[in-house]
């Protein structure tokens, strides 16, 4: 039978807690769940990204990314079952957009194994993600102030075209979930995957 990694990752600094509850494959890579997670949190997968260790020292991303002196492990090539798993870690962090520098805690809770076969399943899960570019914390702040207020004076209520803090659809995640990543449909060929913005 199949064996999935069940993880939860949740949004660093921020209260109430943001989360999303997902299964995933032992046997993919860090680049399969970083189109997870990507896709969990309604995020379109166009900055930087690196997985690393509660010390800091990189895990995964693109190999030219410049997060480190020196090239990261390629996250196309880098197992799950490297870093995670019995008698392995059960924690990561992993940081989207090196400009609005979003930190998830990626956290292991359990190793399942299942009669179905599938790629990723999600789970659970509560609030919405900040919308991708509203410029880290800060501006997340200024969007939660807007959405739940009405008051805006920035013209950023428009840009949030109905975006709310509280509004999330699980229905939805689940079957976008257990469909193929868009992310892998649309991933350029391997040496092309480099070149992505910040």
């Amino acid at each position: 039978m199949p064996k999935y990694f069940e993880f939860e990752v949740s949004l660093s600094d921020v209260v109430p807690r943001i989360w999303r509850r997902f299964l995933i494959r032992e046997d993919v890579t860090f680049m399969d769940l970083h189109e997870t997670i990507q896709d969990a949190c309604r995020w379109s997968g166009s900055h930087l990204f690196v997985f690393h260790t509660p010390d800091e020292e990189a895990i995964a991303g693109l190999p030219d990314d410049g997060y480190t002196d020196g090239p990261d492990p390629d996250a196309m090539e880098i197992k799950l079952s490297s870093y995670f798993g019995p008698g392995l870690r059960t924690l990561c962090f992993y940081i989207y957009d090196f400009g609005d520098a979003w930190e998830l805690e990626v956290r292991l809770l359990d190793v399942r194994e299942l009669p179905e076969d599938f790629e990723r399943r999600f789970v659970d899960g509560a609030r919405a993600f900040p919308k991708e570019d509203c410029g880290g914390l800060s501006g997340y702040e200024d969007c939660v102030r807007v959405a739940t207020t009405g008051k805006d004076q920035d013209g950023l209520l428009e840009w949030l075209s109905g975006w709310h803090p509280e509004k999330f659809d699980p229905v939805s995640l689940r079957r976008d979930l257990e469909e193929p990543s868009l992310l892998k449909m649309f991933r350029p060929a391997k040496r092309n995957a480099r070149k992505r913005s910040r």
